[in-house]
């Protein structure tokens, strides 16, 4: 399986559990939690150590919301080197578990269906056709007939079933081909076959046992595919093996080919690790074990225990039992915590006091003296944080087929069997610039006429969307767009300057109602590799640069080549919850935006041709 690669951070989004992922000769599926390597008895220490991930905030926020604790989260592992003669084990290292789906595959030479076991190798000699038959009389060699090592290779169909319970099952092909119905004349021979036709029309199931044919038409329709399948969805769930199928009530079953794009939405929790939890106490308590052992002896464990452990671990007592205390404080009250709060922890971090030395390794911050940016900057921003190192926390909570998961009603398809108390995560490095804006001026600028029309147009259209697919939150309001907005443009222009591709660069949006409610904006890098601090980012956001960066982003958002079309948009995009926004101006590729290229209008940010007003930077921002 050598061929069979891919970076570790794809082993949560977006090959995660339950994802089918095309290598370049082979198609498989991601195998549920419970034959992950680190999830095993007697896993070896080095690997366990390898794939650890510790976030202490995200994980009691997920135990609030999974229903059960979770204490730590594990990456995927890294695969094997090829050993060389009398090397030892890597022992850090182990090969990833998928399971063979779709299971149906096809020979391209005789074009003969064969169904193989969920856990064949890609190795197995089932992978080369064996048929010793041929849909239609001729004098060449059949697949069989061919010396064993020149056997076409199998190739999965592209054709799968799946249900918005997050099922998903192979194509009933047999029933298809014979109305309902299983072939009555014994053992079936089904051929994948083409013909001129286009589309679906052209694409023909062939059962060579009693002679039925029929072409695909109709497949995609669900009505069609009830009728074929009148006891409805099987219920199989691949990923978790022969033993993961369960009953499901659901007869609306979609027909999609494997590679598309409803064919999973995985749901991602992320969070920044901030002061106190990125702290050097709380990473021993945490990645070290230590606050396992301390857990049942607290509030006074033995002096003799503690005065151990701390120097086992190069610490003070004191701090050891006060870190611990911490810990134990912060997992008897969590509870439901909102988005808003959770991101409310990290705002007020990154305009917070610098850690100490000793707590920087993955949090550190350098705010920047606003009045070196200059008057025009100050105008419109009241503080600026360069974050030198930062830490990203990424975790799959589970996923959903057909309907993302904001619109899915059924929730979310399970990792596992068991309910073990850890999630895949995975943690990436990086840098990034935090910039907060002015209340006073944004405050006065939301509550303007013009504004509150032109984000009547996205809430309106989010309205008529929101009972059956709810994928945007709109709190904040219009601040939230402008922010949004301002970020995107930011992104563009910083792939030009920090020497970032846009695909590195994330957003995080920091918006909220009230009194005390957020405006700020943090783009960050986020890298498993080298890229993730490379150091441009931070270089861009210095006096010397930054107010010299955002007015040339701003000088770019008065333009596009769509307009007038697209300044005078009324509702563009993904259920119209765009305005003037499109590929040429504002939207960024997935990795980068945090709301799916929506909730974006540049009128906002530098105005439109029939309102000045709805300018936050003014028409003359270039002075």
């Amino acid at each position: 399986m050598a061929n069979n690669e891919f970076r570790t951070s794809q082993g949560i989004v977006p090959f995660g559990v339950g994802a089918i992922v095309d290598f370049l000769d082979d198609t498989l599926m991601m195998a549920g939690l419970d034959v992950w390597p680190a999830a095993q008895p007697g896993v070896a220490l080095q690997l366990e150590k390898s794939t650890k991930v510790v976030d202490s905030r995200l994980a009691q926020r997920l135990s609030a919301e999974v229903g059960r604790k979770i204490t730590h989260f594990y990456t995927p592992a890294l695969a094997p080197e090829l050993k060389k003669h009398g090397s030892a084990a890597q022992e850090d290292r182990a090969p990833m578990p998928f399971v063979r789906f779709p299971r149906l595959h096809y020979c391209p030479r005789c074009r003969r269906m064969k169904e193989l076991d969920w856990n064949t190798l890609p190795t197995d000699n089932n992978m080369r056709c064996s048929n010793g038959e041929r849909l239609a009389a001729g004098k060449g060699k059949t697949c069989a007939e061919l010396y064993e090592k020149f056997r076409p290779r199998l190739v999965p169909v592209r054709f799968i079933v799946a249900c918005e319970s997050g099922h998903v099952f192979d194509f009933p092909w047999e029933r298809w081909v014979h109305g309902g119905h299983k072939c009555g004349d014994g053992s079936t021979e089904l051929y994948f076959t083409s013909t001129t036709q286009p589309g679906t029309a052209g694409i023909r199931i062939v059962c060579r046992t009693c002679g039925e044919r029929r072409s695909m038409v109709g497949a995609f329709n669900r009505a069609t595919l009830a009728d074929v399948l009148v006891e409805g969805c099987p219920g199989e769930r691949p990923w978790l093996g022969p033993d993961g199928k369960e009953g499901c009530q659901h007869s609306a079953m979609q027909t999609i080919q494997r590679g598309a794009s409803n064919a999973y939405f995985a749901k991602v929790a992320k969070s920044i690790l901030i002061p106190p939890h990125s702290q050097r106490i709380m990473k021993v308590l945490s990645e070290k074990g230590v606050y396992n052992i301390l857990e049942a002896l607290l509030p006074d464990p033995p002096k003799t225990t503690l005065e151990y452990l701390a120097k086992e671990n190069g610490v003070e007592p004191s701090e050891l039992l006060k870190g611990a205390l911490a810990l134990q404080d912060g997992a008897s009250v969590a509870g439901a915590v909102t988005e808003t709060t959770f991101r409310r922890a990290e705002y007020d971090a990154f305009t917070g006091h610098r850690p100490a030395r000793v707590d920087r390794e993955d949090f550190d911050l350098r705010p920047v003296d606003l009045g070196d940016y200059g008057q025009w900057f100050e105008n419109h921003f009241d503080a600026v944080s360069l974050v030198t190192r930062l830490r990203e926390t990424r975790v799959l909570q589970g996923f959903t087929r057909l309907l993302p998961p904001e619109a899915n009603s059924d929730g979310l398809a399970s990792l596992s069997l068991a309910e073990p108390n850890w999630l895949p995560g995975v943690s990436v490095r990086g840098e990034g610039i935090f910039l907060r804006f002015r209340k006073d001026r944004i405050e006065e600028w939301a509550v303007r006429a013009a504004v509150q029309g032109r984000f009547g147009l996205l809430r309106s259209a989010h309205n008529l969307v929101e009972a059956g697919m709810q994928r945007v939150d709109l709190e904040g309001g219009a601040i939230k767009v402008l922010l949004h907005s301002f970020a995107h443009l930011l992104i563009r222009q910083l792939a030009y300057d920090s020497g970032y591709d846009s695909s590195s660069i994330s957003e995080r949006i920091y918006a909220s109602n009230g009194p005390d409610g957020m405006a700020g904006v943090l783009l960050y890098t986020a890298s498993g590799d080298s890229e993730g601090t490379l150091g441009g980012l931070v270089r861009q956001g210095r006096p010397q640069y930054l107010p010299s960066t955002i007015k040339a982003a701003l000088e770019n958002g008065r333009y596009c080549s769509s307009d007038p079309l697209c300044i005078e948009s009324t509702g563009q995009g993904l259920n119209s919850l765009n305005l003037a926004a499109c590929h040429a101006c504002s939207l960024l590729p997935e990795t980068s935006c945090e709301m799916s290229n929506m909730l974006l209008d540049r009128a906002l940010i530098v105005g439109h041709p029939d309102s000045t007003e709805l300018a936050y930077f003014g028409v003359n921002q270039m002075e």
